[in-house]
């Protein structure tokens, strides 16, 4: 482009409604030639004009009816040429952000870019349609292995590459052994996938800007090379909002969507580093709105203020100017100072006259600060500090006392000291579990022997000796709680067991069974029922865990009624009243059924007719 190019350019003027249209007339004018008739039938247009004072807009009114009956010929009035705004373009952006309008503004760019591609992939696919009517099926067993090779190599291609490369090898082969693919059109999941990429973007911009604040360095970027978005097909896949997943696909099908939009160049610049590394890609210049915002002017250090962290200091009412509180103010603020050390043995005040009083005031101050120094410095120095109570400490050393030794705890079985035990409460054992700091293996000690005690009652009417009570006590220490670890299942194990007790206590009772001797009750071997054994009772609580979910089911579905019930009746309730109020005429026909159809079940809005029949003949 040459210098008068250039200057032509510049010096262009651009023409308003009104230059166009007297543009029109002087090309008429330019190729007619006006005889007398049409000259004179102006004139008289023109003197009509200007003895009507006809305005600018009536005039041009006028113009465009007498032009449209005898041609191009009058010129309208007005300006004819619009100022030129000067634009200026710039290669970068200052700060690159994008809010809610840019949001939908992309995605409309996204949804128009879409159909386009979509309406030309339709197109391609009769063609590659048409060219596949085409194929010859190999007959040589090497043309064969060929195909299978070519499609190994190339199937992870684009669609579009992969028809472009099988185009070429059957124009190698002389003939069509190879088919082309069907170019797969965007479907709307695309669409929702895209939103959310865009959404990251915005979130990794956001991130973006404020580090290069904080690190006191330019946000701005170049408009053809953008800041790339990272993509981690993983987070995509589970991406959730507000702890609902947004996806119900897994990561492969979220690298196919992806994949989708490369090729149809959506997404444009992929970068891949390696498989444990995110994705970089650019949105295309087309469908992305990207917008420039202002950055907050950097405030130098030399005109920040200083603000210490102790804050501002006010005056108070307790400053004097008498010299017995000045000095008793600077004792209590520097008790250790090194001028209060001068001070103990000499005054200033002693080498004036009639300062006796003061002197004496000062001395049986200096004494009484000295006496709260001797109290006070201990305690800062750790002399007289008091150990803080360690509740902790004190609940592990309580329940850690709880355990016996074997033969005392056996010896009071045989006297039936345990007879009525209730065991420890569960929400004492909750505690432990959380607060006490006791091992699991000191836990289950203590339950066993707590197991243990709860048994006795079975055997409350019968003699059983200290004997029998310690073989089953280590019988119990190795059987009872095996392979549970953690203080939680052993809680849960020990409501279980408890249970199996109790139960056996009230069917022996019941029953007027007597109970085998502890030892032989419970051994791991007497699994079955006829046994009489505490193993045996596993189908019982089976059968009890079944009837408690039961009522907690059946429990559940009185609450689902109830609730069910109270929303019919406030519906009947709220469906009366307006009908009562259409009956009054306070509703009109079209008031009641937008009522109806708005705040009640569509039920009720089907059956309103009939109702409003039946009222009507009642």
């Amino acid at each position: 482009m040459n210098i008068n190019q250039t200057q032509t350019q510049k010096s262009a003027m651009l023409f308003s409604e009104v230059g166009l249209y007297n543009q029109k007339v002087q090309e008429h004018l330019k190729a007619t030639k006006l005889d007398a008739i049409t000259q004179y039938a102006i004139k008289i247009f023109k003197d009509n004009a200007q003895r009507n004072k006809l305005n600018e807009s009536k005039y041009n009114k006028a113009v465009e009816e007498f032009n449209s009956t005898h041609g191009f010929l009058l010129l309208k009035k007005g300006v004819t040429t619009c100022k030129k705004i000067a634009t200026k373009h710039y290669a970068y952006i200052n700060y690159p952000y994008l809010d809610r309008e840019a949001m939908k503004k992309t995605m409309d760019n996204y949804r128009q870019f879409v159909y386009k591609y979509n309406q030309q992939v339709a197109k391609s696919n009769k063609e590659i349609k048409h060219y596949n009517k085409n194929i010859v099926k190999p007959t040589c067993v090497t043309i064969t292995k060929y195909t299978i090779d070519f499609k190994a190599q190339y199937n992870s291609e684009f669609t579009q590459v992969y028809n472009e490369l099988a185009e070429k090898h059957n124009t190698q082969l002389g003939a069509n052994y190879i088919a082309k693919k069907r170019i797969p059109t965007i479907k709307y999941t695309s669409e929702l996938v895209f939103s959310v990429l865009v959404g990251f973007y915005i979130s990794q911009l956001k991130k973006r800007n404020e580090y290069l604040l904080e690190m006191n360095r330019p946000t701005s970027t170049l408009k053809n090379a953008l800041p790339k978005l990272q993509i981690d097909h993983r987070k995509l896949a589970t991406h959730t909002i507000a702890d609902i997943p947004r996806f119900d696909f897994c990561k492969k099908t979220a690298q196919n969507h992806i994949k989708r939009l490369r090729e149809a160049g959506i997404l444009i610049n992929y970068t891949y580093i390696n498989q444990n590394k995110p994705i970089a890609v650019n949105f295309c210049p087309k469908i992305l709105v990207i917008l420039d915002g202002n950055l907050p002017k950097p405030q130098s250090i030399e005109n920040k203020y200083f603000i210490t962290s102790s804050g501002k200091k006010l005056p108070h009412n307790n400053d004097t100017t008498r010299t017995i509180l000045l000095k008793e103010k600077e004792i209590k603020d520097c008790a250790n100072s090194t001028a209060s050390k001068r001070e103990s043995n000499a005054y200033p005040a002693d080498d004036y006259k009639n300062t006796t009083g003061i002197n004496k005031e000062l001395k049986k101050h200096s004494r009484k600060i000295s006496a709260e120094l001797k109290t006070i410095l201990p305690d800062f120095l750790g002399g007289n500090k008091k150990a803080p109570q360690n509740t902790h400490g004190k609940l592990t050393e309580n329940f850690l006392n709880l355990l016996q030794d074997d033969r005392d705890l056996a010896q009071e079985l045989a006297q039936g000291k345990f007879d009525n035990y209730k065991g420890l409460r569960y929400e004492y054992l909750k505690k432990i579990e959380l607060y006490a700091h006791v091992s699991s293996e000191e836990f289950k000690a203590i339950l066993v022997q707590d197991f243990i005690k709860s048994s006795a009652k079975i055997w409350k009417q019968h003699q059983v000796y200290v004997g029998e009570w310690k073989k089953t006590i280590n019988h119990l220490k190795d059987t009872l709680f095996k392979g549970f670890l953690h203080k939680s299942t052993l809680n849960n194990k020990l409501k279980e067991y408890r249970w199996k007790l109790n139960f056996a206590r009230k069917w022996f009772a019941k029953a007027e069974v007597p109970a085998l001797y502890p030892s032989l009750y419970f051994d791991t071997t007497r699994t079955r029922a006829n046994e009489i054994g505490f193993y045996g009772l596993k189908s019982v609580w089976k059968t009890h865990q079944k009837y408690v979910l039961k009522r907690q089911e059946e429990k559940t579905q009185k609450t689902v009624d109830k609730n069910a019930r109270r929303r019919k009746l406030s519906t009947q309730e709220k469906l009366t009243k307006a009908i009562q109020k259409y009956n009054q005429g306070n509703y009109s026909a079209e008031q009641l059924y937008s009522y109806v159809q708005t705040n009640l079940p569509n039920d009720y809005l089907v059956a309103l007719p009939t109702l409003l029949k039946n009222q009507q003949i009642a």
